[in-house]
C-alpha cells in the first residue's frame, strides 16, 4: 500500500508512512491537546486505544459490574466513542488521523494481557478453548470497528501463540517435528527460501546481513507456527469486514519476554509475505520496557533497529513500529540519546506508539495542586482507593497479585515509612503501573465515578483545563519533535 498524499481533515487510512500513534484513553480530555500539537507541527498522527486492554465493545463497557475482568475496556472507553470522538474532533480541528484498532491481542485474558505490561510473563500457553474465545472477542472488537466505519490501522499481537518450546530443542528434535507438523513441499518451500541468506540496505548506506541454517529455520517454522496462522485468520477477517475501505495492518512481536532476533523478523515477514498476505507496520522487541527509559547501550540499540529496519523494509516495504514509546516520566522521552538511536537507525523512517504517560501526567499535575483543592482532594481518593484495591488483591490471591506488584507494594511501604512525604507519591511504581484501574471502578449503579469525575473536574475548572492542553500538547510536541515528525505528509 503507498502512502497517501496529504488528505483532507479528519480520519483516513494513512498508508505507509512515519508518524506518532497516540493512546486517546479519555478523549473528552485528551484529545484537544493533542490535536494541538499535531496541527502545530503539521503532522498526520494516529489515534488509538488497544482493543485487548484499554477499550472495548459497547456492550462490554455497558456490562454491569463484575461481568469483566476489571482489566478489561479499562479506561470505560468504548471502540466506538473513542473512534467516533477522534474522527470528529480531528476533523473539527483541520488535522488528519488514522484511528488505530490497536493490540488485537489473542491472549488466555485481559488480566494476562495488562500483566505484560508489567513485565510478567506467566509461564503458561493460550489453551484451544482459550484461543477460540479470545478470537470470537477480537471479531466481536472488529466488528464495531468497522461498523464505526473511521479505522484505518489493525495491530495484532499473537505472541501468546509462540511455542517457545521449539528454542530449546535438540537439532534432531527441531528436524523431527518439523517433519511430523510441515507437509514435504512446504518443508522444501521454507529451506529454501533460507538457504542463500538475505542482505537489505539500511540507512546511511550500510547493509544487514542475515543467515539462517536449516535448522534455524526449522525451529523457527515450529516456534511461529501458530501465530502466523492465527493472524492471517484475523487479517482476512478484517479484510471481509472492511470491503473495498482501505486499512493498514500491522504485526507486533514486542510483548515477549526476550528481544526479537533479526533472523525471527526475517522468517517472520518472509512466511507471511509466501502467505500473500502484506505487512505495513512490524513491531519487533527491541529492548523497550514499559513505563521505563532506555538504560542499554544506545550504539547497541541503533544496531538492533538498524537491522530490525533493513529487513522489514527488505522483505515487506514496512515501517518499524516501536511500543512501549513511554518513558519513566511524561518529561523524560524515552530517555537521553533513544530518540536520536531510532532515527539513526531507521533514516526517520519510523511509527512510534505512547499512550499511558498521558494518564500519568494528568496524575503528577492532579498532585501538585493546593492540599484543598477540589482537584488535589480527587487525586488522593483516586490514590487511596487504587491502594486498597492492589492491597486487597494480594491479600485474596487474586488474578492482579502477580510477583512484581507484591515487590511494587513493598517499595511503596517502606518509602513512606522512611519518608512520609513520599505518602501518595504519583510516581510511586505501582501506582503508575496501576492507577490506569482508577478509570473502571465502579459503584452499584456501575458508574465508573472516578472516570466521570475527572471529566467533570476538567469542564467545571478552565483553569486546570488550560494547563493540562499545555501540558498535553507539549508532551505531544516533544514526541514530534524529538522523532521529526513534523510536515509527515508534505
Amino acid at each position: 500500500m503507498a502512502s497517501m498524499s496529504k488528505p483532507g481533515p479528519g480520519p483516513t487510512c494513512l498508508g505507509v508512512v512515519k508518524h506518532p500513534a497516540i493512546g486517546i484513553r479519555i478523549p473528552e480530555l485528551l484529545l484537544p491537546g493533542i490535536l494541538s500539537a499535531y496541527r502545530q507541527r503539521n503532522v498526520a498522527g494516529g489515534l488509538m486505544l488497544s482493543f485487548g486492554r484499554e477499550t472495548a465493545p459497547e456492550a462490554v463497557i455497558a456490562a454491569a459490574p463484575g461481568t469483566w475482568e476489571i482489566t478489561r475496556g479499562h479506561t470505560g472507553t468504548s471502540i466506538r466513542k473513542y473512534q467516533t470522538m477522534g474522527a470528529q474532533e480531528a476533523e473539527r480541528a483541520g488535522v488528519t488521523v488514522e484511528i488505530e484498532a490497536d493490540h488485537l491481542i489473542v491472549i488466555g485474558s485481559s488480566t494476562a494481557a495488562v500483566q505484560r505490561i508489567a513485565g510478567y510473563h506467566a509461564d503458561s500457553h493460550i489453551s484451544e478453548e482459550e484461543l477460540e474465545s479470545s478470537l470470537s472477542y477480537n471479531m466481536t472488537a472488529i466488528d464495531e470497528a468497522a461498523e464505526v466505519g473511521v479505522v484505518g490501522c489493525f495491530t495484532t499481537d499473537t505472541s501468546d501463540l509462540f511455542w517457545l518450546e521449539a528454542d530449546s530443542l535438540s537439532a534432531a528434535q527441531v528436524r523431527r517435528l518439523f517433519e511430523e507438523r510441515f507437509e514435504a513441499a512446504d518443508r522444501r518451500r521454507i529451506l529454501r527460501r533460507y538457504r542463500d541468506g538475505r542482505t537489505f540496505r539500511a540507512p546511511g548506506g550500510k547493509r544487514v546481513s542475515v543467515t539462517l541454517s536449516d535448522t534455524q529455520a526449522r525451529r523457527l517454522a515450529l516456534k511461529f507456527q501458530k501465530s502466523l496462522e492465527i493472524n492471517a485468520r484475523i487479517y482476512e477477517y478484517c479484510q471481509r469486514k472492511l470491503g473495498d475501505r482501505p486499512f493498514t495492518f500491522e504485526i507486533s512481536l514486542d510483548e515477549t519476554a526476550d528481544m526479537t532476533s533479526p533472523r525471527e523478523t526475517l522468517f517472520y515477514l518472509t512466511e507471511w509475505k509466501a502467505m500473500g498476505l502484506p505487512c505495513h507496520y512490524f513491531a519487533p522487541n527491541i529492548g523497550f520496557g514499559k513505563r521505563a527509559d532506555f538504560r542499554g547501550d544506545l550504539a547497541k540499540l541503533e544496531t538492533r533497529v538498524r537491522q530490525h529496519h533493513a529487513v522489514a523494509q527488505g522483505v515487506s516495504r514496512a515501517l518499524l513500529s516501536i511500543h512501549s514509546g513511554s518513558g519513566t516520566t511524561p518529561y523524560s522521552g524515552k530517555g537521553r540519546g533513544t530518540y536520536g538511536a531510532i532515527l539513526a537507525g531507521t533514516g526517520g523512517d519510523v511509527k512510534y506508539k505512547i499512550s499511558g504517560v498521558y494518564f500519568e501526567l494528568l496524575m503528577e499535575m492532579l498532585a501538585a495542586l493546593p492540599a484543598r483543592s477540589e482537584g488535589r482532594r480527587l487525586y488522593n481518593r483516586i490514590f487511596d482507593e487504587v491502594l486498597r484495591l492492589l492491597k486487597r488483591e494480594v491479600k485474596q490471591g487474586g488474578p492482579l497479585a502477580q510477583p512484581l506488584l507484591v515487590r511494587q507494594l513493598e517499595k511503596y511501604d517502606r518509602a513512606i515509612a522512611r519518608d512520609a512525604t513520599k505518602k501518595r507519591d504519583p510516581r510511586a511504581e505501582f501506582f503508575r503501573f496501576n492507577s490506569y484501574l482508577a478509570l473502571n471502578i465502579r459503584d452499584e449503579d456501575g458508574e465508573r465515578y472516578f472516570r466521570d469525575a475527572l471529566v467533570e473536574l476538567l469542564a467545571r475548572d478552565g483553569e486546570f483545563r488550560a494547563e493540562f492542553d499545555a501540558e498535553v500538547t507539549a508532551l505531544t510536541l516533544r514526541l514530534i519533535d524529538g522523532l521529526h515528525f513534523e510536515n509527515n505528509l508534505a
